[in-house]
């Protein structure tokens, strides 16, 4: 085939742009992981929520820091149509001090015993009634920090820190970009208000499990998806809007750069490409040839950019302190976004070949 024999007799020229296409590959995945990676410190925890819907305050904006319900609201919430199982959960962010002078912050999630808010345990025990001071704390937290089962961590109880013992380890990563601990819910209330009485807030959101609840409203609260939830979380919208636009502009760079390669490429063979038109080869022809150099130059970039990507987050990023995951999706997405790229960004240079006068081109090679 005429393209592969070129590019097998050219290999340095196409081995160049193909590396510059791996990097450039690269840089998109590398982006794209590092969006999902954050949008997982961001809300994990809440993905990983039993449930379907949330309830907020309705004056809240759907911010978990805001939301507060009353216990009436929560009965009112729980007995809505359509709801199969609800769950409170109350929610606050707590420094944690997990060594003496050595302190993180915690997202503190309040939950009810035998709830749907209630975590699976990959380690140790599930929390019970007399654990007034026990904790469930995400198991990417304690592998960072070293603690375990056992430990004890000074959790802020007013202005005084109280010993909290981690009773179990889970696996429901972060919330705000801060690791999930899970207490009993009359413990957060204590933590979050100090005195509890009737006026205190029962939760900040109910997790609810049930059909068609989305936009469902009542007196001062609202329900909507947990996805809907998810991207409303402080800052995750405009994060997201920031990786996005890093991923097209990495992805116009790619177009821009093959397509120029391939322009001069073709500006170079003008006169050949104008005797192959003398001898009956079609436009069409030419222009498919041209197509397929440009396909299999991203094809291959692309295959070594998401392999140079998966060896990076196994090695050099394999600490879960760097916030970058990959999925097939979105490797498989990124990868052909950059092989479209380069095929359009190639465009100009086709319309060149399609174009050649070959008494023209034979004129100008003498």
């Amino acid at each position: 085939m005429l393209a592969i024999r070129e590019m097998a007799r050219r290999r340095l020229q196409f081995g160049l742009v193909t590396g510059v296409v791996t990097l450039i590959a690269y840089l998109v995945l590398m982006v794209t992981g590092l969006g999902l990676g954050l949008n997982q410190a961001a809300g994990t925890a809440l993905l990983a929520l039993d449930g379907d819907y949330l309830a907020y305050s309705d004056r809240s904006n759907l911010s978990v820091i805001r939301s507060q319900l009353s216990e009436a609201q929560a009965t009112d919430i729980a007995t809505a149509p359509g709801v199969a199982a609800s769950a409170p959960i109350g929610y606050v962010a707590a420094a944690i001090e997990f060594r003496p002078g050595e302190v993180d912050t915690g997202a503190l999630l309040g939950i009810d015993l035998g709830a749907i808010a209630e975590p699976a345990v990959v380690e140790g025990r599930a929390l019970t009634e007399t654990d007034t001071r026990g904790l469930l704390v995400d198991r990417t937290w304690v592998s960072l920090t070293g603690t375990g089962i056992g430990d004890t961590l000074q959790v802020p109880v007013g202005l005084a820190f109280e010993p909290f013992e981690i009773v179990g380890v889970v696996d429901e990563g972060s919330f705000f970009f801060q690791p999930a601990m899970f207490m009993l819910r009359d413990t957060w209330r204590q933590i979050s208000y100090r005195a509890v009485d009737q006026a205190t807030p029962f939760a900040s959101v109910v997790l609810l499990q049930g059909e068609s609840l989305e936009g469902a409203t009542g007196a001062g609260w609202e329900i909507v998806t947990k996805d809907t939830a998810f991207w409303n979380i402080e800052g995750v919208s405009a994060q997201q809007g920031t990786v996005d636009a890093l991923r097209y502009m990495g992805l116009l760079i790619g177009a821009m750069v093959i397509g120029v390669f391939f322009y001069v490429i073709t500006l170079q063979k003008v006169s050949l490409l104008g005797v192959l038109k003398a001898i009956g080869a079609s436009g069409t022809y030419l222009t498919t040839q041209g197509l397929l150099q440009v396909f299999l130059v991203s094809l291959t970039g692309t295959a070594l950019a998401a392999g140079l990507a998966v060896l990076t987050k196994a090695t050099v990023l394999s600490s879960d302190a760097i916030p970058i995951a990959f999925t097939t999706g979105a490797i498989l997405s990124s990868s052909v976004a950059v092989v479209v790229a380069g095929v359009v960004g190639a465009l100009l240079s086709m319309r060149q070949i399609s174009s050649i006068d070959p008494i023209i081109a034979m004129q100008q090679q003498q």
